[in-house]
Parts: C-alpha cells; sequence; structure tokens
C-alpha cells in the first residue's frame, strides 16, 4: 500500500514538474534585448501567446508558442524568414543571456521588473 502512495505521489510530482511553465516569469516583466548595433527594444510576452515589441515610437505584434524546448516568436517581420525561436529556460529578474538573432548576429537579453 505504501508502495502504491509513493507512487502516486511521484506521477503527481513529476507531472507538476512537466507542466512548469518555463515562460511563467515573463508575463508581468519586460525583456530587454539589444542588437549588436546598440539599438534597444522591450518584448511584451503575454501568457495569451500574444507579444509586443517597442522599439522607439513602433510597435511590433505578433504571436509566440512553445516548440519543444524552444519558445518561437512569429509577426509580420518574421512571415519571409519564418519564427524567431529562442531556448525557452525560465529566468529570474535581472538575469542576462545571449540571443543569436535570425540574421546571425548577436544579441543580449535582461528580463527587468514590471512592464
Amino acid at each position: 500500500m505504501r508502495l502504491i502512495f509513493a507512487t502516486l505521489a511521484a506521477f503527481g510530482f513529476m507531472t507538476g514538474v512537466a507542466l512548469a511553465d518555463p515562460m511563467a516569469s515573463f508575463y508581468e516583466n519586460t525583456v530587454q534585448v539589444t542588437a549588436a548595433d546598440g539599438t534597444e527594444r522591450s518584448v511584451l510576452i503575454n501568457a495569451d501567446g500574444s507579444y509586443s515589441q517597442v522599439m522607439g515610437d513602433a510597435t511590433l505584434d505578433g504571436t509566440w508558442e512553445l516548440s519543444g524546448e524552444e519558445a518561437c516568436f512569429s509577426s509580420a517581420a518574421t512571415a519571409e524568414t519564418g519564427p524567431y525561436c529562442v531556448a525557452a529556460a525560465e529566468r529570474a529578474v535581472g538575469d542576462k543571456w545571449d540571443l543569436t538573432a535570425p540574421d546571425g548576429s548577436a544579441e543580449s537579453a535582461t528580463l527587468v521588473a514590471g512592464r
């Protein structure tokens, strides 16, 4: 009987881990991206699968989805090249990481608190 309960508890824990959303910390915060040429844009990722990029006075809206271990972002700007996919890794406010833009150039990103 103990084995059954232990197995059910372990299965429940594993299911909870499998269902964890690696993007959850992004929904109420902003990803600040700096391109290789120094231009900056803010990316606002929403739980409903939408996102917005804000660069100066321009805003570009699109959609995103998890595809395996990647988050793939699509918009009018990616219509010809395909989605911009990045590793779907859990991040905390203050984390910084490197990205490779679809054109192969280096970018850096920082998760900052709030919108």
